[in-house]
């Protein structure tokens, strides 16, 4: 409210002042020439102080109107000198009408720039060329009817009276584009900025109605309330300037990629051309009038078509700089690693890039024009609807589902579709982004797997401490019981069974703390084809027994690794065991074979055999603790899970690796350090 009421308070103070001159009429003639510049100063100086804070098209609209009101200045300041200097009655029009009426042209010209609609920065320097074109137009058509008829002395009436009536209409045209604004404006603070600037006009408006009748009747006289014609509009336009918010600097404008063609200028040559020589033929003024308006004609057109090529060549350059543009983001969507899909609202594919046809694999021209539906996988094809509802609804959906390759194949990705739409807000395109998430869920996977043994391992500890105390005693009972002479030979068998039990729940104990302590012992070089020898070798003859032929691949020089010899030794007979038991489940004689090999990686070691093999349902829990395919009395599910932490714990691994048949583990070990 500070400026509303400063304008106030300074309207008051100026009729106040003219009252009290009323009797000194020089006196009151020189205060209300410098009252009525008070207000462009003050509008100009606000311009000024806020130049940085205003962009693109805001500061478009500020500067245009900063200009028009240093020409109004220059104009009343002429005028002001004939009156008081030169003391001409009624020096209208004159020179000085021509920069009075610019200073107007220019304010109604500004709104061209509709700075609510944003900076717009990219869109500044033609719209520039465009408000430039306006404002030769106007200054043409104002020379025409004002200032070429005030050269004939028996027109002078005439071009009094088209003066206050072009000067009506600036006016007039100014408030219908203020409240026009005023009503599409979307941003609540340039609806109060117009509203403002609206009412400002509209009060000048009709002060100035009444300042051209005083005008008329020869009773206008400077420093009365009159002077409110010109004081109260840029009052207003001062209150607004400092008041409306300052521009939002978007991270980078965006250059122009559309060509929108000239038609302020190309109409305002049309207009020119049937004014300046329709006007010679149809109202001709006689000599030098109608030779000095065939000049003006000639020298507007001129102007204009220099405007004319000047907004040419701004657009030039932003559609070069818009092409660099382009074609650097299609280099940078060819680069990306991940799919992205241009799709029509039709749902055809319009534009994909090089990972798209890598991971999908097909060629561009195959992906072209064909349905996006036709690429999702069988499991997904019920989302396309829920794909499409989440479009409508917010424009954006993101999720996960699977697509299909050319050899069939699928693959989960995560995607993410946005629509665009054209000026008029109808979607036109999809794009999708998407990215394959298939080492992502193995990862997620194996965290799991972590997460799951850790939480088994603690429970494990636990339990096995808890069993080991009682296990103990039955152990030692049983032991002394056996050493009892007195023990019924009808008893002591039972005996023996719960001491074998018992033996086998302690072994269970055991691997149990060992799975869960993960102790690598006393890690030192090991040679690891010695150790295979001397475990296939004690192997040997009970695979005999069994049908089986344990087969060795081992390099001649020494594959030497650092690690536990008791924890590599352990792992191994584990492996062993299990292809021994898989081998055998087959008719005919089976085979476990052995094979180790060294390279940059470290030393690694192959149990393979040929049985079942490990089907994919059970291939991610087969290191999981309890988890066993073997009957229950032959297995207890600890064997692979406890070889597993033996070999983290020596700063190795082991997995499961495809083969052709049966089932192939393979133990990898650091070599020594130099």
């Amino acid at each position: 409210m500070g400026w509303s009421w400063g304008g106030l308070i300074y309207v008051a103070l100026h009729s106040l002042a003219g009252w009290l001159l009323a009797g000194q009429p020089v006196a009151r003639a020189w205060f209300g020439s410098i009252a009525i510049l008070v207000p462009p100063a003050l509008l100009a100086g606000v311009i000024v102080s806020r130049r940085r804070e205003w962009l693109g098209c805001q500061w478009l609209f500020w500067a245009t109107i900063a200009v028009g009101t240093l020409l109004w200045t220059i104009g009343h300041i002429g005028w002001t000198i004939d009156v008081l200097v030169f003391e001409r009655a009624f020096p209208w029009p004159a020179w000085h009408t021509l920069f009075s009426l610019s200073g107007g042209a220019a304010l109604v010209v500004a709104i061209l720039a509709a700075p609510h609609r944003g900076s717009r920065e990219s869109a500044a320097p033609t719209l520039a060329i465009d408000i430039a074109g306006s404002a030769i137009l106007l200054l043409y058509l104002l020379a025409c009817f004002v200032l070429l008829p005030s050269l004939m002395p028996d027109l002078q009436d005439v071009a009094r009276r088209t003066l206050a009536v072009a000067t009506q209409a600036l006016r007039f045209v100014l408030l219908a584009g203020l409240v026009w604004f005023a009503i599409r404006a979307g941003s609540r603070e340039w609806q109060v900025a117009y509203a403002r600037l609206a009412g400002a006009v509209a009060l000048g408006f009709i002060a100035r109605v009444v300042t051209g009748l005083a005008i008329e009747r020869d009773a206008y006289r400077l420093g009365t309330p009159y002077d409110l014609a010109w004081i109260v509009p840029y009052l207003g336009f001062s209150w607004v300037a400092a008041t409306v918010p300052a521009s939002i600097e978007a991270a980078r404008s965006e250059p122009e990629t559309t060509v929108r063609l000239p038609h302020l200028t190309f109409a305002s040559v049309t207009i020119v051309l049937l004014v300046g020589y329709g006007a010679h033929v149809a109202f001709p003024l006689g000599a030098p009038a109608d030779g000095f308006r065939d000049l003006l004609t000639a020298v507007t057109v001129l102007a204009l078509g220099a405007v004319l090529a000047a907004r040419f060549g701004v657009q030039h350059a932003q559609l070069r700089e818009a092409g660099a543009r382009v074609r650097l983001l299609a280099a940078a969507m060819q680069q990306t690693g991940d799919m992205i899909l241009i799709v029509r609202k039709d749902g055809l594919i319009e534009e994909v890039n090089d990972a798209c046809c890598r991971m999908l694999g097909y060629a561009r021209a195959e992906l072209i024009g064909r349905r996006m539906d036709s690429l999702l996988g069988p499991d997904s094809a019920r989302l396309q609807e829920s794909i499409r509802a989440g479009l409508r609804k917010d424009g954006a959906w993101r999720g996960t589902f699977e697509r299909q390759r050319q050899d069939g194949q699928t693959f989960p990705v995560a995607c993410a579709i946005v629509t665009l739409g054209d000026r008029l807000g109808r979607v036109t395109h999809y794009v999708g982004v998407e990215r394959d998430v298939t080492e992502d869920l193995r990862v997620r996977d194996r965290l799991i797997q972590t997460e799951r043994l850790s939480a088994i391992g603690e429970l494990a500890a636990g339990v096995a401490h808890e069993i080991n105390n009682p296990l103990q005693t039955i152990l030692g009972r049983s032991e002394l019981l056996l050493a009892d002479p007195d023990l019924k030979i009808a008893r002591r068998g039972d005996v023996e069974a719960v001491r074998q039990e018992a033996t086998r729940v302690a072994q269970i104990v055991r691997n149990l703390l060992s799975f869960v302590r993960r102790s690598s012992g006393d890690r030192a070089p090991v040679d690891l084809c010695e150790v295979v020898r001397s475990l296939t070798s004690l192997r040997a003859y009970p695979a005999r027994q069994e049908n089986l032929v344990i087969e060795t691949s081992l390099p001649d020089e020494p594959l030497v690794a650092q690690a536990s010899r008791d924890g590599i030794q352990q792992i191994l007979i584990n492996l062993l065991l299990n292809a021994e038991h898989a081998a055998r489940d087959f008719p005919g004689q089976g085979t476990v074979s052995v094979r180790a090999w060294g390279d940059a990686e470290g030393v690694h070691v192959e149990v393979a055999d040929d049985g079942p093999g490990v089907s994919p349902e059970i291939r991610e829990r087969i290191f999981e603790p309890f988890f066993t395919t073997k009957p229950f009395e032959e297995g207890t599910g600890l064997g692979l899970s406890t070889a597993m932490g033996i070999a983290h714990s020596n700063g190795g691994r082991i997995e499961l690796v495809p083969s052709p048949r049966g089932a192939c583990f393979r133990l990898t070990l650091p070599k020594p350090v130099d």
